[in-house]
């Protein structure tokens, strides 16, 4: 085996082929200073260089004597460490069908036909390495979602067993006491179940299936609603919840659940990250009174915007590009853990564009946030 040595980057890739020749062409079209090359002449000495270092990409030739890609391939698929590692192969013979099915078949990423050209081998490099990124942050997303979504789901049932366990051995509990274990039993069944409506709301607003109960509907009505399901929540900190709206009665055709619960959703964030004594207020902005607003989001002047302004911690500008991703938390200094999926604001961005309107924020850390979202009159 032959270490071309460079300074340790970003990315570490494998080079693979018995003809040292065509390890030093490729070593060559990749030694930009952004890859750490690393080199091995059989498969043998490759699965040897994978169990020591940490390889980010393979280019493996199919043709070598021994031990072939093909057998090679297969060995690092089943082991643990490298099972998921991206793998191009390199041929020159090699190109029916039955080999390039049978090496996609064993988990091959890319084919290279030989002679190789140096500007395609870089972009197919930078494009699996990106996408190999995007996946281990998408799974590691999706872990630390599930680990949250379980710890918030073993507290309550773990409150429910507790206070039933009580009930069941303890006759000397009072009246009151079994009264208040019952609504707290409740309290924690109602958390419960609000999490799991969460991920069944998402699943369903991104089914194919999922259909809106449209019909002509006052928003300004649907909005009332969740303020009033919001207000006792809002009292509990001195929240003042103020209105804005342009007219009394506004008429959309929507689907009122949806909205009320995308309202529900915005002003439940809104109330958890205001301060107590603060304010939140909510607007209904039609075109001639913003024109900029619209113009600027790209929005139909036919449309209305409404807007749920609060006097809370604000959003620090390097998450706000990921406030309506799922399996995502937004935390803060003052709030670094909140309760719930983090999939309330998934679910708000679907709604909305399935009623063809979209949603955005506006923040600025330490000074609140607005979120808006459009519907089409």
């Amino acid at each position: 085996m032959e270490n071309h040595e460079s300074q340790r980057t970003s990315y570490t890739i494998l080079i693979v082929d018995d003809e040292w020749q065509n390890i030093e062409t490729l070593s060559a079209m990749l030694h930009d200073g952004e890859y750490n090359i690393l080199s091995a002449d059989n498969g043998k000495t490759c699965l040897e260089v994978l169990e020591k270092e940490k390889v980010d990409l393979v280019l493996l030739d199919i043709s070598m004597p021994e031990m072939d890609g093909f057998d090679t391939l297969s060995r690092i698929r089943v082991h643990k460490k490298t099972k998921d590692l991206p793998v191009i192969f390199l041929t020159g013979h090699m190109r029916t069908s039955v080999h390039m099915e049978r090496g996609f078949n064993l988990g091959v990423n890319e084919y290279l036909v030989k002679p190789i050209e140096a500007n395609e081998l870089l972009v197919r490099v930078k494009s699996i390495l990106r996408m190999t990124a995007a996946e281990k942050k998408v799974r590691q997303l999706q872990m630390d979602f599930f680990s949250m979504l379980v710890h918030d789901l073993r507290g309550p049932l773990g409150a429910i067993s507790a206070f039933t366990h009580l009930m069941l051995e303890d006759n000397t509990l009072s009246s009151s006491d079994t009264t208040e274990m019952l609504a707290m039993t409740e309290s924690s069944c109602e958390h419960m179940l609000n999490l799991i409506n969460d991920i069944l709301d998402l699943s369903k607003l991104e089914s194919e299936y999922v259909s809106l109960s449209k019909q002509e509907v006052d928003l300004v009505a649907a909005i009332e609603n969740s303020l009033a399901r919001m207000k006792p929540l809002a009292l509990t900190k001195a929240i003042a919840l103020k209105r804005d709206f342009s007219s009394p009665t506004v008429r959309v055709n929507a689907d009122a659940q949806k909205i009320e619960q995308v309202m529900d959703n915005l002003l439940n964030n809104a109330i958890k990250f205001t301060d107590e004594g603060g304010t939140i207020t909510i607007a209904v902005i039609l075109s001639p009174q913003v024109k900029a607003l619209f113009s600027s989001q790209n929005i139909d002047s036919s449309s209305l915007v409404v807007a749920v302004r609060d006097t809370g911690v604000g959003i620090s500008p390097k998450n706000i590009p990921y406030v309506f991703d799922k399996y995502r938390q937004i935390t803060t200094e003052h709030l670094p853990v909140a309760k719930g999926t983090g999939l309330g604001l998934a679910i708000c961005k679907n709604i909305v564009e399935a009623h063809g309107g979209r949603i955005w924020v506006e923040s600025s850390e330490g000074r609140g946030s607005s979120f808006y979202f459009s519907l089409p009159v």
